[in-house]
């Protein structure tokens, strides 16, 4: 027999797993938790943290950074304007989650605590330097996303610990941004592989601050500096475009299982980088002509 309770303050949800520890399951969107076969094996407690207040809400905090609170929702941060306009990549990746209904249920923490390497929130987050702010009865503590994933369905959360938010450096400037997945079908798969990349876009079509991360193609998310280092501060032609699809094809670290081959997630995510690219090139394009049109 498995209690259940249902709180609203942070600091009742940390005094119950102070308490009681691992018998504890919290449940927010349930979205991961209720697809399990055994969900609450060796667990004697299960709380629903989906209304505590202090895991709510997206907002500029007084340090500059983006708070995103881990109870927030999938579609909630995919529609919410600040995270459209200074976090492009992560509103990217959160609409490409599941389906309409998973989006409305699944929290941004619990893709992050359910450490799945295949989610697709993560490369976005690794990509905008994002960390995590942890909460226990007696102690507060921050650690970059890449930091707090060890592997799959492995973090560094103590078992006292609950995520409480997500910090995420707004990016300012003019930005480019794609997230890129492979699946088994069109619409609501576990993504074979994927790819997100973020920069900053010049006048004359340069790239800058770039960051690349790959996800499903490691036991955890992996960022790719060879392939920003070919990007970085230059104009992504035709031969740069290969090369930093080509340091994606051999960044990866895949092993074969039932959703794919490791041979075809080589293959896979220099086609997502090369398919990203042109899309930023044929939209710089675009943004050009348009100027030339309006010219007197």
């Amino acid at each position: 027999m498995i209690n259940f309770i249902k709180l609203k303050s942070l600091d009742d949800v940390l005094e119950m797993i102070w308490a009681d520890g691992p018998a504890a399951l919290l449940l927010a969107g349930g979205t991961d938790i209720l697809a399990r076969s055994e969900p609450f094996a060796d667990r004697r407690m299960l709380i629903d943290i989906s209304q505590v207040a202090e895991l709510q809400g997206i907002g500029l905090g007084d340090d500059g950074l983006i708070r995103i609170g881990a109870a927030v929702t999938h579609q909630e941060i995919a529609d919410n304007e600040i995270i459209r306009r200074r976090a492009r990549v992560l509103s990217l990746a959160c609409r490409a989650v599941g389906s309409v209904q998973i989006r409305n249920l699944g929290t941004i923490g619990g893709n992050l605590g359910n450490a799945s390497p295949a989610a697709d929130s993560l490369p976005a987050l690794v990509c905008l330097d994002a960390r995590l702010l942890l909460a226990a009865r007696d102690r507060r503590r921050e650690l970059p996303v890449l930091s707090f994933l060890k592997g799959p369905a492995k973090t560094d959360l103590g078992f006292d610990e609950v995520i409480e938010a997500i910090l995420v450096p707004p990016r300012h400037g003019r930005t480019v941004a794609f997230f890129k997945k492979a699946g088994q079908r069109k619409g609501m798969c576990c993504s074979k592989a994927s790819l997100a990349l973020c920069a900053r876009r010049h006048g004359d079509g340069r790239l800058s601050d770039v960051r690349v991360a790959m996800g499903a193609v490691a036991p955890t998310v992996i960022e790719v500096p060879a392939a920003e280092e070919i990007l970085e501060g230059r104009v992504p032609d035709a031969a740069r475009v290969r090369e930093a699809a080509m340091a994606c094809v051999t960044a990866v670290r895949a092993i074969d299982d039932i959703r794919s081959s490791a041979d075809y997630r080589r293959r896979v995510v220099g086609a997502l980088m090369t398919e990203g690219l042109i899309e930023i090139v044929d939209h710089a394009r675009e943004l050009a002509r348009r100027k030339r049109k309006r010219r007197p």
